[in-house]
């Protein structure tokens, strides 16, 4: 009789039991990040937008509303972070989000010329429309949630395109 030198089908058969667990394991734990990263964003945005609400409650007007008499449209973005930080109710880190891109505010634009947004830059679109489903209507043009691919271009239908969503957070 001689030697054979190899695995046996059962050994096969649990080597590919294991990977198939630890492929699972990864899987699972990817979803977990990316579904952890939208609650970051989500969590952040509603802080920041939380922060003119109480700035207005502080001082009488929104950060950022440099017109004398303060007419409600934030309308400088750098003198509304300095003067959230001056109030110490944002600091510097809280600018920028989980995905890299920042925050900014102002307002008196169109479609809604009495209000005031928040801009966020580098998001994802399926965080996008995550957001707009939990605040607003869902759709990307209408509503006070409004996003779009960094280019301009409506959704693609690549939800990993980076979009500038604005929320008109005071409306």
């Amino acid at each position: 009789m001689r030697s054979q030198k190899g695995f046996t089908l059962i050994e096969i058969a649990i080597v590919m039991v294991i990977i198939g667990i630890l492929m699972g394991a990864i899987l699972r734990g990817q979803e977990m990040i990316k579904n952890a990263k939208e609650k970051n964003f989500y969590t952040k945005m509603r802080f920041v937008a939380s922060a003119q609400f109480t700035y207005l409650d502080r001082v009488g007007r929104y950060a950022g509303d440099t017109t004398s008499p303060p007419d409600g449209i934030i309308d400088n973005d750098s003198t509304a972070w300095t003067e959230l930080q001056t109030q110490q109710i944002l600091q510097t880190n809280d600018k920028q989000h989980v995905f890299n891109g920042n925050f900014t505010f102002g307002g008196g634009i169109a479609p809604y010329g009495n209000y005031n947004y928040i801009q966020a830059t580098r998001v994802p679109m399926w965080v996008a429309q995550s957001f707009d489903t939990k605040v607003d209507d869902g759709a990307g043009n209408t509503g006070n949630v409004r996003w779009q691919s960094a280019t301009g271009v409506p959704y693609s239908g690549d939800p990993n395109n980076a979009a500038n969503l604005y929320w008109w957070f005071d409306r």
